[in-house]
């Protein structure tokens, strides 16, 4: 249950990887007499998706938001996927804000003096996780306009310097060869990576 509460919705298999539970077969059955009374189970996409229930929040006392199913659950999904492949981080965190202050210069003193003397920059990355000195940033693009992809890397180019002493690194998991190659494109100056979602399967 808390692996749910962590990604906020799976796929059967997600949980089949995740806790080695041997089986399709013996995942369902877990499923069906241990979780049943704690979850919502629909289809999406063809494939059974899994999310907490209210009992189930109240149960593990869950701080997470809520899950709905939206034309967001797909992206939520695909996030699962790169949870696995970095081999389930326990210090995993969903929708991560990273943010700096900007000093805004005062001018004109007198007229200025009640005025804020800084204003934030602010990011929200789809998760974050530590490891081995590393901060690990991730962002998944499956269908977000390629221009709103370029304007985020901005304003990661201006975020990420202030995190320098925690090492970042930013991930983009992405669906084709060709945003692949964009998007390498755009994040040259920062420490990043980019990858298919064909080449973490």
């Amino acid at each position: 249950m808390a692996t749910i509460d962590r990604l906020g919705v799976v796929k059967i298999k997600h949980l089949l990887e995740i806790h080695d539970l041997k089986s399709y077969r013996n995942a369902c059955r877990i499923i069906t007499t241990q979780l049943r009374p704690f979850i919502h189970e629909t289809y999406y996409q063809k494939e059974k998706i899994i999310y907490l229930n209210k009992k189930g929040r109240q149960f593990i006392a869950s701080e997470s938001p809520e899950f709905e199913v939206s034309n967001q659950t797909i992206h939520s999904l695909l996030r699962n996927e790169v949870y696995i492949y970095f081999q389930c981080p326990q210090n995993w965190k969903n929708e991560h804000a990273l943010s700096i202050d900007i000093k805004v210069p005062k001018t004109i003193p007198m007229f200025t003096s009640n005025l804020p003397i800084s204003n934030k920059k602010k990011i929200v990355s789809d998760a974050v996780f530590n490891r081995n000195g590393y901060l690990h940033i991730i962002e998944v693009d499956n269908t977000q306009d390629m221009r709103a992809n370029k304007k985020k890397i901005e304003t990661y180019k201006e975020i990420l310097p202030a995190y320098k002493e925690e090492t970042p690194i930013l991930y983009f998991f992405t669906k084709t060869e060709s945003r692949k190659k964009k998007l390498e494109e755009w994040l040259k100056g920062i420490h990043h990576k980019v990858f298919t979602f064909e080449e973490i399967r």
